[in-house]
């Protein structure tokens, strides 16, 4: 009699260590409360519009004006630069031909601590830090927010009805549609492990990809797909986890019109792969959702020295594109056909490499050379350096040699 209860003793001791019987821990899952505007209280999981699920997921805004254009010099500040306008994350941006150019303010969802909604396609985020961003237009402002109420179940909940939202930890048992996707990504240029989402959209199991086959249209469950490997502008093959081989076209999940796909790899942030980049995409079966909430922790300020080609050294706070002041505000540069967000933490040095690109050292040993974005290019707003009170120094972009973070 004693032999027939070890299994069951097996498993009892896997949900002790693991949370569940099977590991689907859902810490990683946005969770929060949020109020409406006829003063309405839910709380649970939440998916904002079609897309972010995960904390780990970038928030993207415009930011609603720029507090550092004040310590600039008069002589620079109406300093014409030509057209600096160009999409990022589905905002244009417009240089308008002075300075500073309009910037979106980017973070990872586990570092909002709440988002007042101030109507009028404008809000005010509370960091983990308590510093308060106000943001503007486009992104994720103004979305449909599906969240999965703990009691009530599934609702979707229109931005304009939303006074405010408040992040929490995740209980590791809340409700979620299915489980996060998780596999390697293989490109012409790098292979990546981590959390992977298709199409700018499908990340979890029961998300569907569309596409038609030799015997008619298809709606895979992406928890059924074992790999997807990209056969040409038109096509890809998909391999489900019985063995089955499908060559599918015809939508934009399945050829070169599809949005990109996102990693998040723990080495360089999250990852937007273009389609002629892609070789292939190797799902895996492993446990987790991503770390839990608590686990962004109020970030630093950027601190650090700026070198300048003619031998001048300034250290102190670091203002980067005229913008980025916080660890946990991100880095953007494109390497072939990737586009990499990088967290300022990651960071452990910026070196300009001619007009269009700059070499990134990461804290963890690796150098990437990334070109076009903003942050890495002459169209790069310059850096202010506060070394003490009423002590500061603006350094355009062309005459920095080194940017060194604490």
């Amino acid at each position: 009699m004693f032999r027939t209860h070890v299994p069951i003793m097996l498993l009892t001791l896997t949900i002790l260590l693991t949370g569940t019987a099977f590991g689907a821990e859902n810490d990683g899952y946005i969770y929060g409360s949020i109020t409406t505007r006829d003063g309405d209280t839910y709380t649970g999981t939440m998916r904002w519009g079609k897309q972010e699920v995960f904390w780990d997921d970038l928030f993207n805004a415009s930011k609603d004006g720029n507090p550092w254009l004040r310590y600039l010099p008069n002589d620079t500040r109406d300093h014409d630069r030509g057209d600096k306008n160009f999409t990022l994350f589905g905002i244009r941006i417009h240089g308008g031909g002075w300075i500073a150019s309009e910037h979106l303010f980017i973070c990872q969802f586990g570092e909002i601590k709440s988002i007042k909604n101030r109507r009028n396609g404008r809000a005010t985020l509370t960091m983990k830090n308590d510093s308060e961003v106000d943001v503007t237009s486009g992104g994720d402002i103004d979305v449909k927010i599906r969240m999965i109420d703990e009691n009530l179940g599934t609702l979707n909940i229109d931005w304009d009805n939303i006074r405010t939202i408040d992040f929490k930890d995740t209980p590791k048992d809340a409700k979620s549609d299915g489980y996060r996707l998780r596999g390697k990504v293989i490109t012409y240029e790098k292979e990546f492990d981590g959390f992977v989402m298709w199409d700018a959209e499908e990340c979890i199991s029961s998300d569907v990809l569309d596409g038609e086959s030799d015997n008619g249209d298809m709606e895979i469950e992406f928890g059924n797909i074992r790999s997807i490997k990209r056969m040409n502008r038109r096509s890809c093959l998909v391999t489900l986890k019985d063995g089955r081989e499908f060559k599918l076209r015809g939508t934009n999940d399945v050829n070169e019109d599809n949005r990109g796909i996102y990693v998040w790899d723990d080495r360089y942030g999250k990852t937007e792969i273009g389609w002629n980049e892609l070789q292939e995409v190797i799902y895996q079966d492993k446990d987790g959702s991503g770390k839990g909430y608590d686990a962004y922790k109020a970030g630093d300020k950027l601190k650090g020295t700026v070198k300048t080609v003619d031998g001048g050294v300034f250290e102190g706070d670091i203002v980067y594109d005229l913008d980025e002041a916080e660890g946990y505000e991100i880095l953007n540069g494109s390497l072939d056909d990737m586009e990499f967000n990088i967290p300022f933490h990651m960071v452990k040095s910026i070196t300009p490499k001619g007009r269009h690109a700059a070499v990134v050292e990461l804290r963890n040993g690796e150098k990437l050379r990334l070109e076009d974005g903003q942050d890495v290019s002459d169209s790069n707003d310059g850096i202010l350096i506060f070394m003490g009170k009423g002590n500061e120094e603006y350094v355009v972009w062309d005459d920095v040699e080194t940017v060194i973070f604490k």
